[in-house]
């Protein structure tokens, strides 16, 4: 029985198909009921060149309607200033009630910088955190993450993830909101496309 929902938090500037990947991979191995992708307006710790609606407008695009266990979060678009994850957490965890398990989907850089990250030590009382990474590049967290999390319970997944098998789906999607964006530039600031890997891959998650 599938249970609990995962937040796949970033600026998703632009969405690409290694975000889906992640999200299906984490449904399967952590027999999660849905994933959310949190879109991030205004991410404190880096900076975002395309507007918000059509991040938007994209993200709902890449997921489209055959997306039953995927869906996106505005929670961040109804504040104001900067966002950060514990202001998220905090309020959607007063939503779901106690019961809901929620589980933050990071990556390896930011589990690697997980001290840096707003009262990162309050987010295991509102989340549990699960770390996905290619294979044989996990990162180690600082050492103050590392002593604070001794004490858990950690399992390992490891599983094989096709971002390859979404791209048709991201591609035909997103080029018109992506073109509507293009055409609303000045000549020459339209922006270029991004370099992804489309190979297949292997991700490990800690959870």
């Amino acid at each position: 029985m599938r249970r609990g929902i995962g937040l796949l938090g970033g600026s998703f500037d632009p969405v690409h198909n290694g975000h889906l990947a992640v999200a299906r991979g984490a449904l399967e191995a952590l027999r999660l009921q849905r994933v959310d992708f949190v879109l991030a307006p205004r991410p404190w710790q880096k900076s975002v060149a395309t507007p918000v609606w059509l991040r938007l407008e994209m993200l709902r695009a890449a997921i489209g309607k055959n997306e039953q266990q995927l869906a996106v979060c505005t929670k961040e678009l109804e504040r104001t200033g900067a966002t950060y994850t514990i202001d998220t957490v905090r309020s959607l965890r007063e939503d779901y009630g106690p019961s809901m398990p929620l589980v933050l989907l990071i990556g390896a850089d930011q589990w690697e910088n997980f001290h840096t990250w707003r009262c990162w030590q309050e987010l295991f009382e509102f989340v549990s955190v699960a770390v996905c990474t290619r294979e044989q590049q996990m990162k180690s967290p600082a050492s103050e993450v590392a002593d604070f999390v001794v004490n858990r319970q950690v399992s390992t997944h490891e599983l094989t993830l096709r971002p390859a098998d979404s791209q048709h789906l991201i591609s035909r999607r997103t080029r018109l909101a992506r073109r509507k964006f293009a055409r609303s530039l000045p000549p020459g600031l339209a922006p270029k496309p991004s370099k992804r890997s489309r190979r297949g891959c292997r991700h490990r998650w800690r959870a």
